[in-house]
């Protein structure tokens, strides 16, 4: 009989914050995706074991399972332990810094697999510690400027070491695999696609009687939600809301979104200014609320300049609101036919498409319709099952029988 195999999941990626007694996640699609692939993970696999591996003491319930492990490493400054690459950027600078793939080789000598979820890792492990590393996007090397410099050297410095020692690159569309290829990041041979999942708390119909005033929010809105940043897009949105006006439809712009790196409020701008009246932007916003957002939304716009998958507008399709989104990276694939694309930098095209929406009654039925049957094809326990697969694929034939 085989023994259960022994399974490490580096967790740095999966950051908290504690709101009101309750300790929620701090981060967008990263975080959400690590937190659910570990939750599903002991969903469909009643037989392996787990460790969870981290820098710090990890709170939130992931963590608090008889069924795993967890290795907290003691951490030193925030800011130098804030994630992976940080800490190996540091590392390369000052050979005596402490490093989680310094740390890891000894804990690892009880794992057959360690799973990097974040970007990349591994690259100062010894090569013989097997590991799978998922790939979220290359944009700080396709679109350095959108993203600070750090992030930008360390990916130069250290993605191809990482790549090449992997033995499974997990990315989450097509297209990234892609750009892996293209770039000669990673041979097709070693990349997995395993899309996201859409949480079943996303559905149509949510409507509490307090929620529009606690958030004075307009009665008809497109809503936009992601990191507020500049890979996002924000001015081509409120660009497009500004032609809505002159063309005689008078919604509202809601924004939801925690701040990222080098965010400047658009409206700032004194051609934009005029629309302040009409945005909301909301930050920080509980993960119990974001459901009611979608469902209130007269539309979703999402024109994003670049994603490695677009979490949101699956988000949106579940809720029932139809979704208009860039014809760019892998927006078009995971879309699937269920929403309507522009180019990012056609403010012009993204306004024709959101005036359709509100005002074609037919058009909007067929894309809340499109968009349902859709988004059943994800879950996160599909997540979890194909990456369960790959641990096993990886693993096959280096367990040794009990």
């Amino acid at each position: 009989m085989t023994r259960p195999l022994r399974i490490g999941i580096v967790t740095d990626g999966l950051e908290e914050q504690r709101r009101d007694g309750t300790v929620e996640i701090a981060n967008g699609g990263v975080g959400v995706y690590i937190y659910n692939l570990i939750k599903h993970l002991r969903l469909v696999d009643e037989v392996n074991e787990y460790t969870l591996i981290r820098c710090g003491v990890g709170h939130l319930d992931v963590y608090d399972s008889e069924r795993s492990h967890n290795v907290f490493f003691r951490t030193g400054s925030a800011a130098h332990d804030r994630n992976l690459m940080t800490r190996a950027l540091s590392a390369l600078a000052t050979p005596a810094a402490r490093l989680l793939d310094l740390d890891l080789p000894r804990v690892a000598a009880g794992l057959d697999v360690i799973h990097y979820p974040n970007q990349f890792g591994g690259a100062f492990l010894p090569p013989s510690i097997r590991r799978l590393i998922t790939v979220h996007d290359i944009t700080p090397l396709l679109l350095p400027r959108l993203h600070p410099r750090f992030r930008v050297v360390g990916h130069r410095l250290l993605i191809r070491r990482s790549l090449r020692r992997a033995h499974r690159i997990i990315v989450q569309a097509a297209h990234t695999a892609r750009d892996l290829a293209d770039r000669g990041l990673a041979d097709h041979s070693k990349i997995s696609v395993v899309p996201l999942g859409v949480d079943t708390r996303f559905h149509p119909g949510i409507r509490t009687a307090e929620f529009a005033a606690r958030y004075d929010l307009p009665s008809r809105f497109v809503l936009n939600v992601g990191v507020l940043e500049p890979r996002k897009n924000h001015g081509a949105l409120l660009s497009a809301l500004r032609l809505l006006h002159r063309r005689g439809e008078t919604l509202a712009l809601v924004i939801v979104g925690r701040e990222g790196w080098r965010w400047r409020d658009p409206l700032a701008s004194p051609e934009l200014a005029p629309l302040r009246p009409w945005v909301r932007i909301v930050r920080n916003v509980p993960d119990a609320d974001l459901p009611e957002f979608y469902c209130r939304a007269q539309a979703f716009a999402y024109p994003s300049f670049y994603e490695g998958f677009g979490l949101p507008i699956l988000e949106a399709m579940a809720s029932g609101v139809p979704v208009v989104t860039s014809n760019t990276s892998s927006l078009p694939e995971v879309a699937g036919g269920a929403a309507l694309l522009a180019d990012p930098g056609d403010a012009s095209a993204l306004a024709d498409h959101l005036l359709s929406v509100v005002r074609d009654a037919s058009l909007r039925r067929q894309l809340v319709d499109a968009g349902l049957d859709h988004v059943r094809r994800y879950s996160w326990r599909r997540t979890a099952e194909q990456t369960l697969a790959l641990y096993e694929d990886v693993c096959r034939g280096v367990v040794a029988r009990a």
